[in-house]
Protein backbone atom coordinates (compact mmCIF):
# COMPACT_ATOMS: atom_id res chain seq x y z
CA UNK A 1 0.00 0.00 0.00
CA UNK A 2 2.59 2.50 0.73
CA UNK A 3 4.73 1.87 -2.82
CA UNK A 4 1.13 2.14 -4.39
CA UNK A 5 0.55 6.06 -2.54
CA UNK A 6 4.13 6.89 -3.54
CA UNK A 7 3.57 5.93 -6.96
CA UNK A 8 0.81 7.86 -6.95
CA UNK A 9 2.85 10.78 -5.03
CA UNK A 10 5.70 10.76 -7.78
CA UNK A 11 3.03 11.16 -10.61
CA UNK A 12 1.24 14.16 -8.93
CA UNK A 13 4.18 15.57 -8.02
CA UNK A 14 5.36 15.24 -12.00
CA UNK A 15 2.25 16.30 -13.33
CA UNK A 16 2.68 19.39 -11.41
CA UNK A 17 6.27 19.84 -11.76
CA UNK A 18 5.64 20.06 -15.56
CA UNK A 19 2.20 22.00 -14.97
CA UNK A 20 4.38 25.09 -13.65
CA UNK A 21 7.62 24.07 -15.78
CA UNK A 22 5.94 25.12 -19.25
CA UNK A 23 4.76 28.57 -17.60
CA UNK A 24 8.49 29.80 -17.88
CA UNK A 25 10.95 29.65 -20.66
CA UNK A 26 9.03 31.17 -22.95
CA UNK A 27 9.41 34.95 -24.40
CA UNK A 28 7.25 36.69 -26.71
CA UNK A 29 7.08 40.47 -28.61
CA UNK A 30 5.05 42.06 -30.11
CA UNK A 31 6.20 43.67 -33.61
CA UNK A 32 3.93 46.23 -35.93
CA UNK A 33 2.25 43.77 -37.38
CA UNK A 34 3.37 40.26 -35.99
CA UNK A 35 3.68 38.02 -33.12
CA UNK A 36 6.77 36.75 -32.13
CA UNK A 37 7.24 33.53 -29.42
CA UNK A 38 10.28 31.92 -28.53
CA UNK A 39 10.28 28.53 -26.57
CA UNK A 40 13.54 27.86 -25.02
CA UNK A 41 13.84 23.41 -25.58
CA UNK A 42 16.39 23.69 -23.29
CA UNK A 43 14.22 24.50 -20.45
CA UNK A 44 11.55 22.16 -22.10
CA UNK A 45 13.82 19.37 -23.13
CA UNK A 46 11.52 16.91 -21.89
CA UNK A 47 8.93 17.71 -24.33
CA UNK A 48 8.16 17.15 -27.85
CA UNK A 49 8.80 20.55 -29.90
CA UNK A 50 6.11 18.90 -32.35
CA UNK A 51 3.36 19.41 -29.81
CA UNK A 52 3.63 22.96 -29.47
CA UNK A 53 1.24 25.76 -31.44
CA UNK A 54 0.49 28.88 -31.72
CA UNK A 55 -3.26 29.37 -31.95
CA UNK A 56 -3.84 26.49 -34.84
CA UNK A 57 -0.71 27.15 -36.03
CA UNK A 58 2.84 25.14 -36.12
CA UNK A 59 6.58 26.97 -35.20
CA UNK A 60 7.73 28.81 -38.29
CA UNK A 61 11.37 28.09 -36.86
CA UNK A 62 12.67 25.11 -35.06
CA UNK A 63 15.98 24.25 -34.13
CA UNK A 64 17.54 22.05 -30.97
CA UNK A 65 17.54 24.74 -28.93
CA UNK A 66 14.85 27.00 -29.99
CA UNK A 67 11.20 27.29 -31.12
CA UNK A 68 9.96 30.34 -32.76
CA UNK A 69 6.68 31.14 -33.72
CA UNK A 70 6.47 34.34 -36.08
CA UNK A 71 2.75 35.20 -37.44
CA UNK A 72 0.63 37.86 -38.16
CA UNK A 73 -1.34 39.50 -35.14
CA UNK A 74 -4.75 38.14 -37.13
CA UNK A 75 -2.78 34.50 -37.99
CA UNK A 76 -3.99 31.07 -36.27
CA UNK A 77 -7.27 32.04 -35.15
CA UNK A 78 -6.45 34.95 -33.12
CA UNK A 79 -8.56 37.12 -31.14
CA UNK A 80 -8.82 41.14 -31.13
CA UNK A 81 -10.60 43.34 -28.92
CA UNK A 82 -11.07 47.56 -29.39
CA UNK A 83 -11.29 49.79 -26.78
CA UNK A 84 -11.53 53.64 -26.63
CA UNK A 85 -7.90 53.68 -25.41
CA UNK A 86 -6.34 50.63 -26.82
CA UNK A 87 -6.28 47.81 -29.28
CA UNK A 88 -5.59 44.52 -27.65
CA UNK A 89 -4.56 41.25 -30.06
CA UNK A 90 -3.83 37.81 -28.35
CA UNK A 91 -3.64 34.40 -29.15
CA UNK A 92 -2.72 30.90 -26.91
CA UNK A 93 0.34 28.89 -26.85
CA UNK A 94 -0.67 25.74 -26.22
CA UNK A 95 1.21 22.43 -25.47
CA UNK A 96 -0.82 19.43 -26.45
CA UNK A 97 0.35 15.96 -26.72
CA UNK A 98 -2.20 12.56 -26.90
CA UNK A 99 -2.22 11.31 -23.27
CA UNK A 100 -0.61 8.49 -22.11
CA UNK A 101 -2.72 5.68 -20.17
CA UNK A 102 -2.46 5.79 -16.90
CA UNK A 103 -0.18 9.06 -17.11
CA UNK A 104 -1.64 12.17 -17.30
CA UNK A 105 1.00 13.99 -19.68
CA UNK A 106 1.07 17.97 -19.15
CA UNK A 107 -0.75 20.54 -21.01
CA UNK A 108 -0.22 24.13 -21.43
CA UNK A 109 -2.90 26.86 -22.55
CA UNK A 110 -0.81 30.64 -22.67
CA UNK A 111 -2.40 33.80 -23.25
CA UNK A 112 0.15 36.00 -24.92
CA UNK A 113 -0.95 39.90 -25.49
CA UNK A 114 -0.19 42.54 -27.72
CA UNK A 115 -1.31 45.97 -26.75
CA UNK A 116 -1.27 49.13 -28.82
CA UNK A 117 -2.27 52.60 -27.91
CA UNK A 118 -5.52 53.72 -30.63
CA UNK A 119 -3.36 55.65 -32.15
CA UNK A 120 -0.87 53.25 -33.12
CA UNK A 121 -2.41 51.24 -35.27
CA UNK A 122 -0.70 48.39 -36.15
CA UNK A 123 -0.73 46.62 -39.52
CA UNK A 124 -1.90 42.79 -40.13
CA UNK A 125 -0.35 40.76 -42.32
CA UNK A 126 -2.65 37.42 -42.38
CA UNK A 127 -0.98 36.53 -45.57
CA UNK A 128 2.73 36.97 -44.91
CA UNK A 129 3.76 34.90 -42.29
CA UNK A 130 7.65 35.49 -43.15
CA UNK A 131 9.10 37.43 -41.01
CA UNK A 132 10.74 34.72 -38.71
CA UNK A 133 14.62 35.90 -39.78
CA UNK A 134 15.40 37.00 -36.01
CA UNK A 135 15.46 34.02 -34.13
CA UNK A 136 18.29 32.86 -33.12
CA UNK A 137 19.67 31.17 -35.76
CA UNK A 138 19.29 33.33 -38.11
CA UNK A 139 16.57 32.01 -40.67
CA UNK A 140 16.98 34.23 -43.76
CA UNK A 141 20.58 34.72 -45.14
CA UNK A 142 21.14 37.31 -48.04
CA UNK A 143 24.36 37.12 -50.56
CA UNK A 144 24.84 39.00 -53.36
CA UNK A 145 28.07 37.37 -55.59
CA UNK A 146 30.00 38.17 -58.30
CA UNK A 147 29.84 35.07 -60.48
CA UNK A 148 32.49 33.68 -62.99
CA UNK A 149 30.62 33.49 -66.66
CA UNK A 150 29.26 30.48 -66.85
CA UNK A 151 27.64 30.81 -63.91
CA UNK A 152 29.06 27.63 -61.78
CA UNK A 153 31.18 29.47 -59.53
CA UNK A 154 31.74 32.51 -57.95
CA UNK A 155 34.30 34.59 -59.68
CA UNK A 156 37.61 34.98 -58.07
CA UNK A 157 39.33 37.78 -59.28
CA UNK A 158 37.28 41.42 -59.26
CA UNK A 159 39.02 43.05 -62.46
CA UNK A 160 37.46 43.54 -65.91
CA UNK A 161 37.33 45.38 -69.10
CA UNK A 162 35.50 48.66 -70.23
CA UNK A 163 32.16 46.92 -71.92
CA UNK A 164 32.62 42.95 -71.14
CA UNK A 165 30.00 41.43 -68.76
CA UNK A 166 29.46 41.09 -64.86
CA UNK A 167 27.51 38.72 -63.70
CA UNK A 168 26.09 39.22 -60.66
CA UNK A 169 23.97 37.09 -58.43
CA UNK A 170 21.21 37.68 -55.62
CA UNK A 171 20.32 35.09 -53.07
CA UNK A 172 18.28 34.39 -49.86
CA UNK A 173 18.32 31.23 -47.77
CA UNK A 174 15.58 30.62 -44.85
CA UNK A 175 17.07 27.90 -42.50
CA UNK A 176 13.36 27.13 -41.81
CA UNK A 177 13.03 25.70 -46.18
CA UNK A 178 10.48 28.23 -46.65
CA UNK A 179 9.31 29.27 -50.22
CA UNK A 180 10.13 32.50 -50.96
CA UNK A 181 10.97 34.67 -53.99
CA UNK A 182 13.42 37.03 -54.14
CA UNK A 183 13.16 40.59 -56.32
CA UNK A 184 15.67 43.74 -56.62
CA UNK A 185 13.94 46.77 -55.89
CA UNK A 186 17.15 48.76 -57.04
CA UNK A 187 20.91 49.10 -57.24
CA UNK A 188 23.14 51.76 -57.48
CA UNK A 189 26.94 51.81 -58.13
CA UNK A 190 29.11 54.00 -56.21
CA UNK A 191 33.03 54.53 -56.44
CA UNK A 192 32.95 54.52 -52.82
CA UNK A 193 32.22 52.08 -50.37
CA UNK A 194 30.03 54.00 -48.28
CA UNK A 195 26.68 54.80 -50.48
CA UNK A 196 25.99 57.70 -47.98
CA UNK A 197 29.17 59.38 -48.59
CA UNK A 198 29.62 58.54 -52.12
CA UNK A 199 30.20 61.88 -54.13
CA UNK A 200 29.07 60.15 -57.38
CA UNK A 201 26.76 57.47 -58.57
CA UNK A 202 24.97 55.33 -61.39
CA UNK A 203 21.45 53.87 -61.18
CA UNK A 204 21.54 50.33 -62.73
CA UNK A 205 18.22 48.84 -61.30
CA UNK A 206 15.65 51.30 -60.02
CA UNK A 207 11.36 51.19 -59.75
CA UNK A 208 11.02 48.12 -58.28
CA UNK A 209 13.13 46.11 -60.35
CA UNK A 210 13.71 48.00 -63.61
CA UNK A 211 16.90 47.15 -65.05
CA UNK A 212 17.25 50.85 -66.47
CA UNK A 213 20.97 50.41 -67.27
CA UNK A 214 19.72 47.86 -70.15
CA UNK A 215 18.48 50.80 -71.96
CA UNK A 216 22.17 51.81 -73.21
CA UNK A 217 24.08 48.52 -71.73
CA UNK A 218 23.91 44.97 -72.62
CA UNK A 219 22.58 44.62 -69.42
CA UNK A 220 19.36 42.20 -68.17
CA UNK A 221 17.94 39.45 -65.89
CA UNK A 222 18.25 35.80 -66.83
CA UNK A 223 15.99 33.27 -66.44
CA UNK A 224 15.27 32.05 -62.99
CA UNK A 225 17.15 28.37 -61.68
CA UNK A 226 15.17 28.91 -58.42
CA UNK A 227 13.11 31.29 -57.10
CA UNK A 228 15.26 32.51 -54.33
CA UNK A 229 17.81 33.88 -56.55
CA UNK A 230 17.67 36.19 -59.17
CA UNK A 231 20.63 36.77 -61.74
CA UNK A 232 22.03 39.61 -63.86
CA UNK A 233 24.21 41.07 -66.05
CA UNK A 234 25.16 44.33 -65.95
CA UNK A 235 27.92 46.09 -68.65
CA UNK A 236 31.30 47.01 -67.31
CA UNK A 237 31.71 50.70 -67.04
CA UNK A 238 33.53 53.61 -65.46
CA UNK A 239 33.00 56.68 -63.79
CA UNK A 240 34.32 59.25 -66.50
CA UNK A 241 35.07 62.11 -63.61
CA UNK A 242 36.43 59.76 -61.23
CA UNK A 243 39.38 57.66 -63.95
CA UNK A 244 40.89 54.83 -61.90
CA UNK A 245 37.83 54.61 -59.49
CA UNK A 246 36.73 51.44 -57.69
CA UNK A 247 33.26 50.10 -58.71
CA UNK A 248 31.01 49.34 -55.32
CA UNK A 249 26.94 47.87 -56.40
CA UNK A 250 24.46 48.42 -53.62
CA UNK A 251 21.37 46.66 -53.93
CA UNK A 252 17.99 46.50 -52.17
CA UNK A 253 16.90 43.29 -52.63
CA UNK A 254 13.17 42.07 -50.76
CA UNK A 255 11.56 38.40 -50.48
CA UNK A 256 8.49 37.81 -50.89
CA UNK A 257 5.85 34.66 -50.54
CA UNK A 258 5.94 33.20 -54.18
CA UNK A 259 1.91 33.02 -53.86
CA UNK A 260 1.58 36.64 -54.38
CA UNK A 261 0.41 37.64 -58.00
CA UNK A 262 2.79 39.94 -59.72
CA UNK A 263 2.48 43.30 -59.51
CA UNK A 264 4.06 47.01 -59.76
CA UNK A 265 6.33 46.61 -57.41
CA UNK A 266 7.09 42.76 -57.61
CA UNK A 267 8.81 42.46 -60.80
CA UNK A 268 11.81 41.89 -62.65
CA UNK A 269 11.80 43.69 -66.07
CA UNK A 270 14.89 43.60 -68.73
CA UNK A 271 14.82 46.28 -71.68
CA UNK A 272 14.77 44.68 -74.82
CA UNK A 273 16.25 47.32 -76.95
CA UNK A 274 14.95 45.72 -80.30
CA UNK A 275 11.80 46.03 -80.00
CA UNK A 276 12.50 48.62 -77.63
CA UNK A 277 9.78 47.72 -75.05
CA UNK A 278 9.90 46.18 -71.37
CA UNK A 279 10.49 42.59 -70.63
CA UNK A 280 8.95 40.72 -67.64
CA UNK A 281 11.25 37.81 -66.35
CA UNK A 282 9.15 35.67 -64.40
CA UNK A 283 5.85 36.07 -66.84
CA UNK A 284 6.52 37.53 -70.12
CA UNK A 285 2.72 37.80 -71.33
CA UNK A 286 1.98 39.63 -68.42
CA UNK A 287 4.67 42.51 -69.88
CA UNK A 288 2.62 45.20 -69.33
CA UNK A 289 3.23 45.55 -64.93
CA UNK A 290 6.49 46.72 -66.55
CA UNK A 291 4.89 49.76 -68.54
CA UNK A 292 5.62 51.53 -65.02
CA UNK A 293 9.42 51.38 -65.97
CA UNK A 294 9.02 55.05 -68.19
CA UNK A 295 6.78 56.39 -65.14
CA UNK A 296 6.29 55.65 -61.56
CA UNK A 297 5.65 52.38 -59.94
CA UNK A 298 3.59 51.83 -57.47
CA UNK A 299 3.53 50.20 -54.39
CA UNK A 300 1.74 47.72 -53.09
CA UNK A 301 -1.61 48.82 -51.29
CA UNK A 302 -4.73 46.75 -49.92
CA UNK A 303 -7.54 48.67 -50.23
CA UNK A 304 -7.22 50.51 -46.67
CA UNK A 305 -4.18 52.98 -47.63
CA UNK A 306 -2.90 52.06 -43.83
CA UNK A 307 -3.06 48.22 -44.37
CA UNK A 308 0.25 48.77 -46.55
CA UNK A 309 1.95 45.38 -47.39
CA UNK A 310 5.32 44.81 -47.22
CA UNK A 311 8.11 42.08 -47.89
CA UNK A 312 11.64 42.11 -45.97
CA UNK A 313 14.36 44.14 -47.57
CA UNK A 314 17.74 43.65 -47.08
CA UNK A 315 20.41 46.12 -48.25
CA UNK A 316 23.53 44.19 -50.09
CA UNK A 317 26.82 44.98 -51.24
CA UNK A 318 29.57 43.73 -53.65
CA UNK A 319 33.18 45.30 -54.62
CA UNK A 320 35.57 47.04 -54.86
CA UNK A 321 35.22 46.00 -58.78
CA UNK A 322 38.16 47.80 -61.11
CA UNK A 323 37.32 48.24 -64.40
CA UNK A 324 39.79 48.66 -66.82
CA UNK A 325 39.50 51.14 -70.05
CA UNK A 326 40.22 48.87 -73.67
CA UNK A 327 42.11 51.83 -74.91
CA UNK A 328 44.20 52.39 -71.76
CA UNK A 329 45.19 48.66 -72.15
CA UNK A 330 46.01 49.44 -75.84
CA UNK A 331 48.67 52.00 -75.07
CA UNK A 332 49.82 49.58 -72.14
CA UNK A 333 50.29 46.88 -74.52
CA UNK A 334 52.11 49.25 -77.15
CA UNK A 335 54.47 49.89 -74.81
CA UNK A 336 56.52 46.65 -75.36
CA UNK A 337 56.98 46.55 -78.84
CA UNK A 338 58.53 50.70 -78.32
CA UNK A 339 61.01 49.11 -75.48
CA UNK A 340 61.87 46.70 -78.52
CA UNK A 341 62.53 48.95 -80.69
CA UNK A 342 64.87 50.53 -78.22
CA UNK A 343 66.87 47.50 -77.70
CA UNK A 344 66.94 47.05 -81.39
CA UNK A 345 68.11 50.62 -81.51
CA UNK A 346 71.10 49.57 -79.25
CA UNK A 347 72.07 46.04 -80.48
CA UNK A 348 71.46 47.22 -84.44
CA UNK A 349 74.67 49.15 -84.40
CA UNK A 350 76.64 46.47 -82.63
CA UNK A 351 75.40 44.34 -84.91
CA UNK A 352 76.55 45.70 -88.40
CA UNK A 353 80.17 46.22 -86.54
CA UNK A 354 79.90 42.80 -86.07
CA UNK A 355 79.12 41.84 -89.72
CA UNK A 356 81.92 44.28 -91.29
CA UNK A 357 84.58 42.88 -89.10
CA UNK A 358 82.89 39.34 -90.16
CA UNK A 359 82.68 40.49 -94.16
CA UNK A 360 86.22 42.36 -93.90
CA UNK A 361 87.98 38.87 -92.39
CA UNK A 362 86.58 37.07 -95.29
CA UNK A 363 87.66 39.58 -98.08
CA UNK A 364 91.60 39.04 -96.39
CA UNK A 365 91.07 35.51 -96.17
CA UNK A 366 89.97 35.36 -99.59
CA UNK A 367 92.53 37.72 -101.00
CA UNK A 368 95.23 36.16 -99.22
CA UNK A 369 94.25 32.71 -100.59
CA UNK A 370 94.12 33.93 -104.33
CA UNK A 371 97.68 35.10 -103.77
CA UNK A 372 98.80 31.97 -102.30
CA UNK A 373 97.65 30.23 -105.07
CA UNK A 374 99.45 32.42 -107.89
CA UNK A 375 102.64 32.39 -106.03
CA UNK A 376 102.29 27.96 -106.51
CA UNK A 377 101.61 28.43 -110.20
CA UNK A 378 104.68 30.70 -110.78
Amino acid sequence: MIVVWSVVMFLVLTVLAGQEALQHGVVHSCGNSTLTVHVSMDFFNRFDASAFSLGDCPPTSISARLLTFQYGLLDCRAGRLVTDQERVYWNYLKYQIRPVPAMEEPQLHTRLECRYPVDEVPVPSPKFPLISFLDADGSLVFSMKVMNDDWTAERLDSVFFLGTSINLEASVIATYHQDLRLYIEECVATPTSSLATSPENYTIINNYGCLVDGKTGNSKYLPRSDESHLQFVVQAFKFVSLEGADIYIHCKVVVWDPSWDAHQSLKACSFDQKTESWQLLDAPLQSSLCDCCNTICQPIQSRHKRELKTGITHITKVGPLRVHSVHSESRTSAKIPTDNQRVMLVATPLLACFLGILFLSLYKWKIQHKTLAGGREN
